[in-house]
């Protein structure tokens, strides 16, 4: 029996699929726009007849005008400036984006900088870079190296006439000279586990769910110099975070920032080496902040400064912070942020200025709630507006004269 695979069959990244079962295909380039002569990743994901995804970047059909890009077996090269469609085709279903290639990348690195003196073996360590970008969107690879050998590397995308800072992490399992892309930024000294230890945690009594808080780590240090070491976080059971963590010659308090998804009694572990502490806490239900007395004129004339003020209060469960902003014409013009406990309330107070005559709509809104007024604009004697559109410049000149109360 004669199998007719290529008009039954067709291949995928991973396994072979009966042409029928393809529904659609989506295709995405990583950089539609890109810098001539630079290349990036084409992804061709396939929705098939169950509802399953699979990848089909190495084996789809695809077309464009090859002079401006090409692509083949899942990367695309751009030859030449211009715009194409690049389509990808597979059993008879295709998808089409348009690729920009611009002018070359010209890319240079502006910064790097490694802060760790000393670290614990296997210790998480990191170093940072920043490209500078004078041409066309391209990519940079980064490499940091230790006395000559590469210890970790991750491209960089760098936009057009733009500027990119990334954070390159690696275990410390080698001392020496570090540098990054040939460039020395210091020298690491390797110490023995145990160099730095974990005497106490300290936890707040309470905080609301999702709100971040400090956790305090008491911690010992032997050696005469700052030494990083790795911290991992366990919260009721489950392991969310690993931290690294620099402490002074003797000892000093560093601290993980974290935030609780789940209400009740938190159980914080930290765990460094051998050693472990234990701290609980209570999460409460969310802050919630709340608008009240928006007070506002109902007329203004044109140039006339006005002011606008509300008061936020927290009836939520917990302490936090929010941004309450001044809303004109639907675009935020000005913002305050507040932190408030539980039952804690301040008064803000934006002032503004009116450019042109006509009606305006302004908002006072918090993460959770909105007030809302109309301002009407009049002519100031009797010069005439510009059309109905409203200006407002907003000025907040109360970030710190806000009554508190319970």
């Amino acid at each position: 029996m004669d199998l007719d695979f290529d008009n039954f069959w067709t291949t995928t990244d991973e396994y072979p699929i009966l042409q029928w079962q393809v529904q659609d295909v989506d295709l995405e380039v990583a950089q539609p726009a890109i810098g001539e002569g630079e290349t990036t990743d084409v992804t061709v994901k396939l929705t098939l007849e169950d509802g399953s995804t699979v990848t089909a970047s190495e084996v789809a059909e695809y077309d464009s005008e090859t002079a401006v890009a090409g692509v083949s077996a899942g990367t695309l090269e751009a030859n030449s400036i211009g715009e194409t469609d690049v389509t990808a085709t597979v059993a008879g279903e295709s998808d089409t984006v348009t690729v920009e290639v611009l002018e070359p990348p010209n890319i240079e690195l502006v910064d790097a900088e490694f802060d760790s003196e000393g670290a614990v073996d296997g210790a998480l360590v990191e170093a940072t870079v920043t490209y500078e970008n004078t041409g066309g969107p391209g990519s940079e690879t980064a490499t940091v190296s230790v006395d000559g050998t590469a210890v970790t590397t991750t491209t960089v995308p760098v936009d057009a006439d733009g500027e990119t800072t990334e954070t390159l992490e690696w275990a410390a399992d080698e001392a020496g000279s570090v540098a990054v892309d040939e460039t020395d930024v210091g020298e690491l000294t390797l110490y023995e586990p145990g160099t730095v230890g974990l005497e106490s945690i300290a936890v707040p009594e309470a905080a609301a769910q999702d709100s971040e808080y400090a956790i305090d780590l008491e911690l010992t240090n032997d050696a005469d110099q700052p030494v990083t070491e790795t911290v991992d976080l366990r919260v009721d059971g489950d392991e969310v975070a690993t931290e690294s963590v620099t402490v002074e010659p003797g000892g000093s308090t560093e601290s993980i920032i974290y935030a609780h998804d789940e209400q009740g009694t938190a159980t914080h572990v930290v765990v460094l080496q051998d050693e472990e502490e234990t701290a609980t806490m209570e999460i409460l239900e969310p802050a919630e902040f709340v608008l009240a007395d928006l007070e506002a004129p109902e007329t203004v004339s044109v140039g006339e400064t006005t002011t606008v003020t509300a008061t936020v209060e927290n009836v939520g469960g917990g302490e936090d912070d929010a941004d309450v902003s001044l809303v004109v014409d639907g675009e935020a013009v000005a913002t305050q942020s507040v932190t408030l406990a539980v039952g804690e309330s301040e008064s803000l107070e934006f002032e503004t200025t009116a450019d042109e005559t006509g009606d305006v709509g302004l908002v006072v809104e918090s993460p959770d709630d909105a007030l809302e007024a109309t301002i009407a604009v009049d002519a100031d004697d009797g010069i005439s507006g510009f059309g109905t559109a409203v200006a407002l410049v907003a000025v907040v000149i109360a970030a710190g004269i806000a009554s508190r109360r319970r």
